[in-house]
Protein backbone atom coordinates (compact mmCIF):
# COMPACT_ATOMS: atom_id res chain seq x y z
CA UNK A 1 0.00 0.00 0.00
CA UNK A 2 1.74 3.52 -0.97
CA UNK A 3 -0.09 6.67 0.78
CA UNK A 4 0.68 10.24 0.19
CA UNK A 5 1.42 12.02 3.19
CA UNK A 6 1.98 16.05 4.12
CA UNK A 7 3.97 16.71 6.48
CA UNK A 8 3.91 20.05 6.97
CA UNK A 9 5.51 23.39 8.79
CA UNK A 10 2.01 23.35 11.47
CA UNK A 11 -0.05 20.20 10.13
CA UNK A 12 0.20 17.18 8.63
CA UNK A 13 -2.01 14.54 7.38
CA UNK A 14 -1.85 11.38 4.71
CA UNK A 15 -4.56 10.13 2.39
CA UNK A 16 -5.28 6.96 0.29
CA UNK A 17 -6.86 7.26 -3.61
CA UNK A 18 -8.47 4.09 -4.40
CA UNK A 19 -8.72 5.58 -8.28
CA UNK A 20 -12.42 6.89 -7.08
CA UNK A 21 -11.91 8.98 -4.18
CA UNK A 22 -9.97 9.70 -1.54
CA UNK A 23 -9.74 8.48 1.67
CA UNK A 24 -8.36 10.73 4.76
CA UNK A 25 -6.84 9.01 7.66
CA UNK A 26 -8.27 10.01 11.19
CA UNK A 27 -4.70 10.51 12.52
CA UNK A 28 -5.15 12.77 15.64
CA UNK A 29 -8.48 11.65 17.73
CA UNK A 30 -7.68 15.08 19.63
CA UNK A 31 -8.24 16.69 16.56
CA UNK A 32 -10.35 19.02 15.04
CA UNK A 33 -10.55 17.59 12.43
CA UNK A 34 -9.06 14.05 13.17
CA UNK A 35 -8.01 13.84 9.69
CA UNK A 36 -5.44 16.86 10.70
CA UNK A 37 -2.40 16.58 12.89
CA UNK A 38 -0.65 19.57 14.39
CA UNK A 39 3.04 18.32 13.37
CA UNK A 40 3.95 18.62 17.23
CA UNK A 41 6.07 16.08 18.97
CA UNK A 42 7.15 15.88 22.71
CA UNK A 43 9.65 13.33 24.32
CA UNK A 44 9.80 12.42 28.14
CA UNK A 45 12.56 12.49 30.14
CA UNK A 46 11.85 8.42 29.69
CA UNK A 47 11.77 9.24 26.05
CA UNK A 48 8.10 8.21 25.32
CA UNK A 49 6.94 10.04 22.24
CA UNK A 50 3.17 11.56 21.69
CA UNK A 51 1.94 14.17 18.64
CA UNK A 52 0.06 16.26 17.34
CA UNK A 53 -2.82 17.57 19.97
CA UNK A 54 -2.35 14.73 22.73
CA UNK A 55 1.59 16.21 22.55
CA UNK A 56 0.58 19.99 23.07
CA UNK A 57 -2.24 18.56 26.06
CA UNK A 58 0.77 16.57 27.82
CA UNK A 59 3.61 19.87 27.01
CA UNK A 60 0.82 21.59 29.38
CA UNK A 61 -0.38 19.19 31.68
CA UNK A 62 3.09 18.83 32.71
CA UNK A 63 5.16 22.07 32.56
CA UNK A 64 2.59 24.77 33.26
CA UNK A 65 3.74 26.28 36.86
CA UNK A 66 6.15 23.98 38.01
CA UNK A 67 9.43 24.39 39.76
CA UNK A 68 12.87 25.21 37.61
CA UNK A 69 15.99 23.79 38.59
CA UNK A 70 18.98 24.46 36.18
CA UNK A 71 22.03 22.83 36.40
CA UNK A 72 25.50 23.21 34.41
CA UNK A 73 26.41 20.17 32.16
CA UNK A 74 29.06 18.85 29.83
CA UNK A 75 27.94 18.57 26.53
CA UNK A 76 31.28 18.52 24.31
CA UNK A 77 34.38 20.13 23.25
CA UNK A 78 34.69 23.06 21.09
CA UNK A 79 37.81 23.28 18.71
CA UNK A 80 39.53 26.69 17.59
CA UNK A 81 42.58 26.72 15.10
CA UNK A 82 43.98 30.14 14.98
CA UNK A 83 45.68 31.60 12.00
CA UNK A 84 48.98 30.70 13.56
CA UNK A 85 48.53 27.49 14.03
CA UNK A 86 47.48 27.11 17.48
CA UNK A 87 44.79 25.27 18.12
CA UNK A 88 43.04 25.30 21.37
CA UNK A 89 40.20 23.31 22.71
CA UNK A 90 37.40 23.82 25.17
CA UNK A 91 35.07 22.25 27.48
CA UNK A 92 31.46 23.66 26.49
CA UNK A 93 28.72 23.20 29.16
CA UNK A 94 24.71 24.16 29.10
CA UNK A 95 22.67 24.88 31.60
CA UNK A 96 19.80 22.60 31.50
CA UNK A 97 16.65 22.22 33.96
CA UNK A 98 17.01 19.20 35.68
CA UNK A 99 13.80 19.31 36.83
CA UNK A 100 11.85 19.24 33.05
CA UNK A 101 9.81 16.46 32.38
CA UNK A 102 9.91 16.62 28.52
CA UNK A 103 10.50 18.76 25.27
CA UNK A 104 7.88 20.01 23.40
CA UNK A 105 9.28 20.42 19.61
CA UNK A 106 7.55 22.29 16.36
CA UNK A 107 8.13 23.40 12.90
CA UNK A 108 10.99 20.77 12.24
CA UNK A 109 10.22 21.02 8.61
CA UNK A 110 11.90 24.76 8.91
CA UNK A 111 14.83 23.38 9.86
CA UNK A 112 15.39 20.85 7.38
CA UNK A 113 17.59 23.03 4.58
CA UNK A 114 19.70 25.04 7.53
CA UNK A 115 22.57 24.22 9.75
CA UNK A 116 20.43 22.58 12.49
CA UNK A 117 21.54 18.79 12.85
CA UNK A 118 19.93 18.03 15.94
CA UNK A 119 19.80 18.13 19.91
CA UNK A 120 20.30 16.53 23.32
CA UNK A 121 17.54 15.42 24.67
CA UNK A 122 17.57 13.82 28.74
CA UNK A 123 20.88 12.60 28.15
CA UNK A 124 20.65 11.05 24.44
CA UNK A 125 21.41 12.65 21.42
CA UNK A 126 18.57 13.12 18.38
CA UNK A 127 19.68 13.94 14.95
CA UNK A 128 16.99 16.19 13.13
CA UNK A 129 16.31 13.23 10.72
CA UNK A 130 15.78 10.87 13.80
CA UNK A 131 13.51 13.40 15.42
CA UNK A 132 11.13 13.70 12.17
CA UNK A 133 11.06 9.78 11.84
CA UNK A 134 9.70 9.48 14.86
CA UNK A 135 7.28 11.74 13.71
CA UNK A 136 6.37 10.26 10.91
CA UNK A 137 6.63 6.59 12.40
CA UNK A 138 3.85 7.09 14.33
CA UNK A 139 1.66 8.53 11.49
CA UNK A 140 2.63 5.08 9.39
CA UNK A 141 1.64 3.08 12.44
CA UNK A 142 -1.87 4.70 12.81
CA UNK A 143 -2.31 4.13 8.96
CA UNK A 144 -1.28 0.90 9.30
CA UNK A 145 -3.85 0.14 12.63
CA UNK A 146 -6.77 1.78 10.75
CA UNK A 147 -6.09 -0.26 7.30
CA UNK A 148 -4.93 -3.64 9.06
CA UNK A 149 -2.58 -3.43 6.55
CA UNK A 150 1.20 -2.43 6.08
CA UNK A 151 2.38 0.67 4.15
CA UNK A 152 4.89 -0.07 2.14
CA UNK A 153 5.69 3.09 0.09
CA UNK A 154 5.13 6.88 0.30
CA UNK A 155 4.83 10.89 -1.78
CA UNK A 156 5.67 12.91 0.40
CA UNK A 157 5.03 16.33 0.02
CA UNK A 158 7.91 18.66 -0.52
CA UNK A 159 7.39 22.81 -0.85
CA UNK A 160 8.97 24.54 -3.84
CA UNK A 161 11.59 26.39 -1.62
CA UNK A 162 12.29 25.18 2.03
CA UNK A 163 12.21 27.27 4.48
CA UNK A 164 15.81 28.92 4.17
CA UNK A 165 16.30 26.91 1.01
CA UNK A 166 18.20 29.98 -0.84
CA UNK A 167 19.53 27.78 -4.15
CA UNK A 168 19.35 24.48 -5.28
CA UNK A 169 22.28 22.99 -3.13
CA UNK A 170 19.99 23.82 0.06
CA UNK A 171 17.06 22.44 -1.26
CA UNK A 172 18.17 19.32 -2.13
CA UNK A 173 19.70 18.84 0.64
CA UNK A 174 16.42 19.77 2.67
CA UNK A 175 14.96 17.01 0.33
CA UNK A 176 17.94 14.30 0.95
CA UNK A 177 17.50 14.83 5.00
CA UNK A 178 13.35 14.28 4.83
CA UNK A 179 14.27 10.79 2.67
CA UNK A 180 16.46 9.91 4.95
CA UNK A 181 13.72 10.30 7.87
CA UNK A 182 11.03 8.61 6.41
CA UNK A 183 12.94 5.96 5.52
CA UNK A 184 13.91 5.75 9.40
CA UNK A 185 10.39 5.96 9.66
CA UNK A 186 10.06 2.44 7.69
CA UNK A 187 8.77 3.58 4.31
CA UNK A 188 10.60 1.72 2.20
CA UNK A 189 9.94 3.39 -0.99
CA UNK A 190 9.59 7.08 -0.74
CA UNK A 191 8.79 9.87 -3.50
CA UNK A 192 8.17 13.15 -3.60
CA UNK A 193 6.31 15.77 -5.39
CA UNK A 194 5.62 19.51 -5.29
CA UNK A 195 2.98 20.57 -2.92
CA UNK A 196 1.25 22.92 -4.76
CA UNK A 197 0.99 20.25 -7.71
CA UNK A 198 -0.65 17.91 -5.38
CA UNK A 199 -3.00 20.86 -5.00
CA UNK A 200 -3.64 20.90 -8.71
CA UNK A 201 -3.81 17.07 -8.96
CA UNK A 202 -6.58 17.07 -6.02
CA UNK A 203 -8.45 20.29 -7.99
CA UNK A 204 -8.25 18.01 -11.35
CA UNK A 205 -10.12 14.98 -9.85
CA UNK A 206 -13.11 17.82 -9.50
CA UNK A 207 -12.53 20.14 -12.33
CA UNK A 208 -14.04 17.90 -15.20
CA UNK A 209 -12.22 19.33 -17.56
CA UNK A 210 -8.39 20.48 -19.07
CA UNK A 211 -7.30 23.82 -17.03
CA UNK A 212 -4.71 26.63 -16.87
CA UNK A 213 -4.63 26.54 -13.06
CA UNK A 214 -3.08 28.93 -10.92
CA UNK A 215 -1.96 27.34 -7.32
CA UNK A 216 -1.97 29.25 -4.20
CA UNK A 217 -0.87 26.90 -1.42
CA UNK A 218 0.15 29.11 1.54
CA UNK A 219 0.59 27.36 4.85
CA UNK A 220 2.39 28.04 8.02
CA UNK A 221 6.05 27.74 6.59
CA UNK A 222 6.14 28.54 3.28
CA UNK A 223 4.11 30.35 0.25
CA UNK A 224 4.20 27.71 -2.99
CA UNK A 225 2.95 28.91 -6.25
CA UNK A 226 2.55 27.23 -9.55
CA UNK A 227 1.40 28.10 -12.69
CA UNK A 228 0.25 24.26 -14.63
CA UNK A 229 -1.94 22.42 -17.09
CA UNK A 230 -3.91 19.84 -15.47
CA UNK A 231 -6.76 17.58 -17.84
CA UNK A 232 -5.16 13.96 -17.20
CA UNK A 233 -1.76 12.28 -17.21
CA UNK A 234 -0.92 12.92 -20.63
CA UNK A 235 -1.82 16.36 -20.44
CA UNK A 236 -0.05 17.59 -17.40
CA UNK A 237 2.68 20.27 -17.76
CA UNK A 238 3.97 22.56 -15.19
CA UNK A 239 4.91 26.35 -17.07
CA UNK A 240 6.56 28.02 -13.96
CA UNK A 241 6.80 27.02 -10.16
CA UNK A 242 8.07 30.13 -7.54
CA UNK A 243 7.52 30.49 -3.32
CA UNK A 244 8.68 32.73 -0.45
CA UNK A 245 9.77 31.70 2.83
CA UNK A 246 6.63 33.95 4.69
CA UNK A 247 3.95 32.23 6.04
CA UNK A 248 1.38 32.00 9.09
CA UNK A 249 4.55 31.42 11.54
CA UNK A 250 5.77 34.61 10.42
CA UNK A 251 2.79 36.75 10.79
CA UNK A 252 2.38 35.31 14.28
CA UNK A 253 5.67 36.63 15.37
CA UNK A 254 5.03 40.15 13.88
CA UNK A 255 1.35 40.36 16.06
CA UNK A 256 3.43 39.94 18.77
CA UNK A 257 6.26 41.87 17.94
CA UNK A 258 3.80 45.15 17.18
CA UNK A 259 0.91 44.42 19.64
CA UNK A 260 2.09 42.63 22.60
CA UNK A 261 5.56 43.25 24.10
CA UNK A 262 4.70 46.27 25.66
CA UNK A 263 2.24 43.87 27.79
CA UNK A 264 5.24 42.60 28.81
CA UNK A 265 8.22 44.89 29.58
CA UNK A 266 8.73 46.68 25.89
CA UNK A 267 8.82 50.34 26.77
CA UNK A 268 9.46 50.51 30.34
CA UNK A 269 12.38 52.11 32.15
CA UNK A 270 14.04 50.94 35.02
CA UNK A 271 16.48 53.09 37.68
CA UNK A 272 20.22 51.89 36.97
CA UNK A 273 21.21 52.24 40.71
CA UNK A 274 18.88 49.66 41.73
CA UNK A 275 21.34 46.71 40.25
CA UNK A 276 24.82 48.01 40.72
CA UNK A 277 25.43 47.32 37.21
CA UNK A 278 25.37 43.95 36.91
CA UNK A 279 22.99 43.02 34.86
CA UNK A 280 25.58 41.82 32.36
CA UNK A 281 25.97 38.58 34.26
CA UNK A 282 22.46 38.03 33.68
CA UNK A 283 22.31 38.49 30.34
CA UNK A 284 23.70 37.27 26.57
CA UNK A 285 25.62 38.08 25.47
CA UNK A 286 27.97 39.39 28.76
CA UNK A 287 29.21 42.36 26.46
CA UNK A 288 25.89 43.73 25.97
CA UNK A 289 26.63 45.75 29.41
CA UNK A 290 28.21 47.99 27.45
CA UNK A 291 25.11 49.12 26.78
CA UNK A 292 25.03 51.10 29.97
CA UNK A 293 28.86 52.05 29.94
CA UNK A 294 28.90 55.87 31.56
CA UNK A 295 25.71 55.41 32.99
CA UNK A 296 25.48 57.17 36.67
CA UNK A 297 23.92 55.33 39.38
CA UNK A 298 21.00 57.73 39.16
CA UNK A 299 20.28 57.02 35.86
CA UNK A 300 16.73 55.67 34.17
CA UNK A 301 17.48 53.29 31.35
CA UNK A 302 15.54 51.22 28.88
CA UNK A 303 14.38 47.76 30.56
CA UNK A 304 16.73 45.97 27.86
CA UNK A 305 14.93 44.89 24.90
CA UNK A 306 16.76 41.43 24.26
CA UNK A 307 14.42 40.19 26.87
CA UNK A 308 11.38 41.14 25.00
CA UNK A 309 12.63 39.79 21.63
CA UNK A 310 13.21 36.58 22.74
CA UNK A 311 8.92 36.48 22.80
CA UNK A 312 9.00 36.72 19.47
CA UNK A 313 10.01 32.87 18.88
CA UNK A 314 8.26 30.66 21.80
CA UNK A 315 11.15 28.25 21.91
CA UNK A 316 14.13 31.22 22.84
CA UNK A 317 11.51 31.93 25.45
CA UNK A 318 12.52 29.02 27.37
CA UNK A 319 15.99 30.81 27.84
CA UNK A 320 14.71 33.14 29.73
CA UNK A 321 14.19 30.73 33.18
CA UNK A 322 17.42 31.18 34.72
CA UNK A 323 17.09 32.16 38.29
CA UNK A 324 19.39 35.11 37.99
CA UNK A 325 17.34 36.22 34.83
CA UNK A 326 14.31 35.85 37.09
CA UNK A 327 16.04 38.01 39.78
CA UNK A 328 16.76 40.60 37.37
CA UNK A 329 13.04 41.14 36.80
CA UNK A 330 12.56 41.00 40.07
CA UNK A 331 14.54 43.88 40.76
CA UNK A 332 13.51 45.83 37.33
CA UNK A 333 9.98 45.52 39.14
CA UNK A 334 10.93 47.39 41.84
CA UNK A 335 12.43 50.62 40.49
CA UNK A 336 10.97 50.02 37.06
CA UNK A 337 7.91 52.32 35.10
CA UNK A 338 6.03 49.54 34.69
CA UNK A 339 5.78 46.61 37.59
CA UNK A 340 2.99 45.37 36.28
CA UNK A 341 4.24 44.37 33.08
CA UNK A 342 7.60 43.16 34.20
CA UNK A 343 5.89 41.04 36.44
CA UNK A 344 3.59 39.74 33.59
CA UNK A 345 6.55 38.58 31.62
CA UNK A 346 8.41 36.98 34.84
CA UNK A 347 4.82 35.24 34.92
CA UNK A 348 4.76 34.11 31.64
CA UNK A 349 8.33 32.83 31.69
CA UNK A 350 7.85 30.87 34.77
CA UNK A 351 4.74 29.28 33.91
CA UNK A 352 5.94 28.34 30.74
CA UNK A 353 2.86 30.03 29.03
CA UNK A 354 4.96 30.61 25.79
CA UNK A 355 3.24 28.20 23.60
CA UNK A 356 0.15 28.79 25.07
CA UNK A 357 0.88 32.63 24.24
CA UNK A 358 1.47 31.68 20.22
CA UNK A 359 -1.55 29.01 20.33
CA UNK A 360 -3.88 32.56 21.40
CA UNK A 361 -2.34 34.73 18.60
CA UNK A 362 -2.92 32.10 15.67
CA UNK A 363 -6.71 31.66 17.18
CA UNK A 364 -7.22 35.42 16.59
CA UNK A 365 -5.94 35.51 13.11
CA UNK A 366 -8.05 32.69 12.56
CA UNK A 367 -10.66 34.74 13.58
CA UNK A 368 -10.32 37.34 11.55
CA UNK A 369 -10.31 35.51 8.24
CA UNK A 370 -14.16 35.61 9.21
CA UNK A 371 -14.27 38.57 11.16
CA UNK A 372 -13.43 41.86 11.10
CA UNK A 373 -12.31 42.08 15.11
CA UNK A 374 -10.56 39.62 17.04
CA UNK A 375 -9.22 39.79 20.87
CA UNK A 376 -5.91 37.73 21.90
CA UNK A 377 -6.46 36.90 25.91
CA UNK A 378 -4.39 35.26 28.05
CA UNK A 379 -5.08 35.32 31.38
CA UNK A 380 -2.87 33.46 34.09
CA UNK A 381 -1.33 34.24 37.54
CA UNK A 382 -0.06 37.76 37.18
CA UNK A 383 -0.46 37.90 33.26
CA UNK A 384 -3.56 39.34 31.91
CA UNK A 385 -3.18 40.02 28.27
CA UNK A 386 -6.45 41.60 26.74
CA UNK A 387 -5.28 42.93 23.46
CA UNK A 388 -7.92 43.83 20.71
CA UNK A 389 -6.88 43.70 16.78
CA UNK A 390 -9.42 44.39 13.79
CA UNK A 391 -8.61 42.73 10.48
CA UNK A 392 -7.37 46.22 8.58
CA UNK A 393 -4.62 46.60 11.36
CA UNK A 394 -3.56 43.00 10.50
CA UNK A 395 -3.70 43.54 7.28
CA UNK A 396 -1.47 46.73 7.91
CA UNK A 397 0.94 44.62 10.03
CA UNK A 398 1.83 42.24 7.33
CA UNK A 399 1.70 44.66 4.31
CA UNK A 400 5.97 44.41 3.40
CA UNK A 401 5.12 40.76 3.44
CA UNK A 402 1.69 41.43 1.32
CA UNK A 403 3.70 43.27 -1.21
CA UNK A 404 6.33 40.45 -1.09
CA UNK A 405 3.78 37.75 -2.11
CA UNK A 406 1.99 39.66 -4.53
CA UNK A 407 5.48 40.11 -6.58
CA UNK A 408 6.27 36.46 -6.10
CA UNK A 409 2.59 35.55 -7.82
CA UNK A 410 3.23 38.21 -10.72
CA UNK A 411 7.02 36.75 -11.31
CA UNK A 412 6.01 33.14 -11.27
CA UNK A 413 3.10 33.93 -13.76
CA UNK A 414 5.58 36.00 -15.54
CA UNK A 415 8.18 32.85 -15.90
CA UNK A 416 4.91 30.79 -17.52
CA UNK A 417 4.58 32.65 -20.28
CA UNK A 418 0.87 32.81 -19.99
CA UNK A 419 -0.95 36.24 -19.04
CA UNK A 420 -4.05 36.35 -16.72
CA UNK A 421 -6.77 35.88 -18.98
CA UNK A 422 -5.19 32.58 -19.67
CA UNK A 423 -5.18 31.35 -16.42
CA UNK A 424 -8.86 28.89 -16.07
CA UNK A 425 -8.62 28.62 -12.10
CA UNK A 426 -6.62 30.12 -9.32
CA UNK A 427 -6.87 27.59 -6.32
CA UNK A 428 -6.09 28.45 -3.11
CA UNK A 429 -5.11 25.82 -0.32
CA UNK A 430 -3.59 26.14 3.33
CA UNK A 431 -4.76 27.67 6.23
CA UNK A 432 -3.04 31.34 5.24
CA UNK A 433 -4.89 31.26 1.92
CA UNK A 434 -7.86 31.66 3.87
CA UNK A 435 -6.61 35.44 5.07
CA UNK A 436 -9.22 37.73 3.40
CA UNK A 437 -6.65 40.07 1.77
CA UNK A 438 -4.71 37.41 -0.03
CA UNK A 439 -7.99 36.38 -1.50
CA UNK A 440 -8.78 40.22 -2.45
CA UNK A 441 -5.21 40.38 -3.78
CA UNK A 442 -5.73 36.84 -5.94
CA UNK A 443 -9.22 38.38 -7.43
CA UNK A 444 -7.85 41.47 -8.58
CA UNK A 445 -5.33 40.30 -10.18
CA UNK A 446 -6.88 37.07 -11.78
CA UNK A 447 -11.02 38.16 -11.62
CA UNK A 448 -13.52 37.13 -8.46
CA UNK A 449 -15.20 33.66 -10.65
CA UNK A 450 -11.59 32.34 -11.29
CA UNK A 451 -10.32 32.24 -7.24
CA UNK A 452 -11.65 28.91 -6.13
CA UNK A 453 -10.95 27.05 -2.47
CA UNK A 454 -9.47 23.56 -2.51
CA UNK A 455 -9.40 21.78 0.78
CA UNK A 456 -8.05 24.08 2.98
CA UNK A 457 -5.79 21.57 5.17
CA UNK A 458 -6.66 17.94 2.78
CA UNK A 459 -6.16 19.50 -0.48
CA UNK A 460 -2.52 18.57 -0.75
CA UNK A 461 -2.65 15.30 1.21
CA UNK A 462 -5.55 14.14 -1.09
CA UNK A 463 -3.04 15.44 -4.12
CA UNK A 464 -0.36 13.23 -3.06
CA UNK A 465 -2.12 10.33 -2.97
CA UNK A 466 -3.61 10.61 -6.20
CA UNK A 467 0.18 10.72 -7.13
CA UNK A 468 0.71 7.76 -5.04
CA UNK A 469 -1.98 5.56 -6.71
CA UNK A 470 -0.87 6.44 -9.90
CA UNK A 471 2.51 4.96 -9.85
CA UNK A 472 3.91 7.63 -12.02
CA UNK A 473 7.11 9.70 -11.58
CA UNK A 474 6.96 12.63 -10.21
CA UNK A 475 6.58 16.06 -12.21
CA UNK A 476 9.49 18.03 -10.42
CA UNK A 477 12.25 16.73 -13.22
CA UNK A 478 9.96 18.12 -15.89
CA UNK A 479 10.60 21.94 -13.99
CA UNK A 480 14.00 22.82 -12.34
CA UNK A 481 12.95 24.10 -9.34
Amino acid sequence: MRIGLDFGTTNSGAALFDGRRVHLFPLDPAGQPSTVVRSTLYITRDHQVSIGRQAINSYYRQNSGRPIKLVRQYVGELEQVYSDGLTVVEDVFARVDELSPGRLLRSLKSELSGSYNGTTLFGRYYELEELIAIYLRQIRQRVEAEMGQKVSGVVLGRPVNFVGGADTAANQRAEERLREAAGRAGFRQVDFELEPVAAALHYELIAGQPQNVLVFDFGGGTLDVTVMHVGGSAERRIFATGGVGIAGDAFDRRIVDVLLLDHLGRNSTIRLGAHGKTWGDVCEPPGAVQHWAGQSNDDVVPFPSQFTEALLNWQTILQLNRPETLHFFRQAQASGSHPARIRALESLVVNDEGVRLFDEVERAKIVLSAACFAVIQLKREDLNIWQPITRSQFEALIARETGRIEECVLGTLARSGLEPHQINAVVRTGGSAQIPGFIQMLERLFGPDKVVLSEVFSGVTSGLAIRAASGQKDLIAQHEV
